[in-house]
């Protein structure tokens, strides 16, 4: 199942207007309403983790006819997205480049077909959410950028557990460069993973935008899943980080003191790990040996290998040799 919009991803990797439309979709839509910024004052809100993430729509004439301009502190608002990170994070350098916001605007009339057919996009997915919930009651989505790893289909095993059906529910909207273009990955779902499953996985992107914004992030996912229906969304090691920047279970602590806030169930996982003693991939919260036995499993070291055309070990041999001819294609 996927949503086919006329508009496909294309190689926008710092398009700040597509990353407005995206954003502006989310908020028409009533996906991200609960979000919009129209005012510094707003933005106090957004201090409690628990409210997700602040859209702010940056002033840009070439892409509105009228509105009114108000003006935040670029820093205090990076700081209240990402924390204490440097400004050349590359979260930061995607989604901010001004402290210059509107309000009270109305977009050119150049951009409304790309932006109903966003808007379109969103309200789908909802609607194939509720059938799926209706067809199987607990239905969980799991949200990956990168080609599927072994690590990655032992968190579906861990979902499966919880839910009937697992989604893989990738947001389609501008990424950081070397990212993979999630919506490519439809194919490699549907004709391995998902007769692998027994048809108890499905593919559904969704279009939002990504922040790598980290344990702040992991909240404004769960709400956005939430908002779309599903019963249950996983959040891991290091959820929506770049670079290095966060802890590896910060996104978990943080999940922790919203869940309560949530009426979504969030499951957590510390990872996946190859453990030289159970001589096989396991997630890290279920392994009791020590670190000296075990082996990290990462999306970047296996999208280096794919680059190399080399073997990656933690991954299936059919996956690796359909990633193999479509790498290109890929990615962003």
């Amino acid at each position: 199942m996927s949503i086919n919009s006329r508009y496909s991803a294309k190689k926008i990797a710092h398009s700040f207007e597509e990353r407005v439309i995206v954003d502006l979709a989310g908020v028409a839509s009533g996906m991200l309403i609960d979000n919009l910024v129209i005012s510094s004052e707003d933005l106090k809100k957004f201090k409690n983790p628990s409210s997700g993430l602040p859209v702010l729509i940056p002033a840009m004439p070439k892409m509105f006819d009228h509105y009114e301009i108000f003006a935040v502190n670029k820093i205090e608002v990076q700081e209240l997205i990402y924390g204490s990170v440097d400004s050349s994070y590359v979260g930061c350098q995607l989604s901010f480049h001004t402290n210059s916001f509107i309000k009270n605007f109305k977009l050119k009339k150049r951009f409304n077909k790309k932006l109903d057919g966003y808007i379109n996009d969103i309200l789908l997915a909802r609607d194939i959410v509720k059938q799926f919930v209706k067809d199987f009651t607990s239905v969980g989505a799991f949200q990956t950028r990168n080609i599927p790893h072994l690590g990655h289909e032992k968190i579906i095993d861990k979902m499966l557990d919880y839910c009937s059906l697992v989604v893989v529910n990738p947001m389609v909207g501008p990424k950081k460069v070397g990212d993979i273009n999630p919506e490519k990955l439809q194919g490699l779902y549907e004709s391995i993973l998902k007769p692998r499953y027994k048809n108890r996985i499905e593919f559904l992107p969704i279009r939002a935008n990504m922040f790598y914004a980290g344990p702040r992030e992991a909240v404004h996912h769960s709400r956005i899943r939430q908002w779309l229906g599903f019963t249950h969304f996983a959040v891991g090691r290091d959820h929506a980080g770049a670079e290095g920047v966060y802890a590896d279970n910060a996104a978990i602590d943080m999940i922790n003191k919203c869940q309560e806030t949530l009426s979504i169930k969030v499951i957590t996982h510390s990872g996946a790990i190859y453990c030289s003693r159970c001589g096989n991939v396991v997630l890290k919260d279920d392994c009791k040996h020590t670190e000296d036995g075990l082996r990290a499993i990462s999306g970047s070291d296996f999208r280096d290998s794919l680059k190399l055309g080399k073997i990656y070990p933690f991954a299936s041999t059919d996956i690796q040799k359909w990633a193999s001819r479509n790498f290109d294609y890929l990615k962003i």
